[in-house]
């Protein structure tokens, strides 16, 4: 199997994985406590972003066993990328500012929970699209790495 194959069924693998997740973010969007989805959320997050950056070779310890040159080429595609999270250990607090990125969606997302169900629709609504907006971006990212890293 060809490195572009292999890229292709990783990124198509972790879009799959994404949804799932964002499914889930969808259905605790609808139990109306306040920021319990943004809380649920942030804890996904934390191990879905390192899992994916892992699936195509760029959690921090695979970049670290890297020869010199690769190193540098992956850490100059991150820059170019602008990427929060490839190469990094993934925090509560790294998600949360992610998350915060997208502050009207969220904000957005707690209101409407308290407008009856029309409004928790919505909210389910929003609270999938927010968080696989974040992790389609993540996939995307490491894609684009590890093509121009790895070619």
């Amino acid at each position: 199997m060809s490195r572009q194959h292999e890229l292709e069924t990783i990124k198509e693998q972790c879009r799959t994985l994404a949804r799932k997740r964002a499914l889930v973010s969808a259905g605790v969007a609808v139990v109306p406590v306040p920021f319990l989805d943004v809380m649920v959320d942030a804890s996904m997050l934390t191990v879905l972003i390192p899992e994916i950056s892992r699936r195509f070779g760029l959690a921090p310890e695979q970049i670290e066993a890297f020869d010199a040159e690769t190193k540098k080429v992956v850490w100059s595609e991150v820059a170019k990328r602008g990427s929060q999270f490839i190469g990094l250990v993934v925090t509560r607090t790294l998600v949360r500012q992610s998350v915060q990125n997208m502050a009207t969606k969220v904000i957005s997302k707690q209101v409407a929970k308290f407008i009856p169900f029309g409004g928790q629709m919505v909210a389910a609504g929003l609270g999938y699209f927010v968080l696989r907006r974040i992790v389609y971006q993540h996939i995307d990212d490491c894609y684009e790495v590890a093509k121009a890293s790895f070619n």
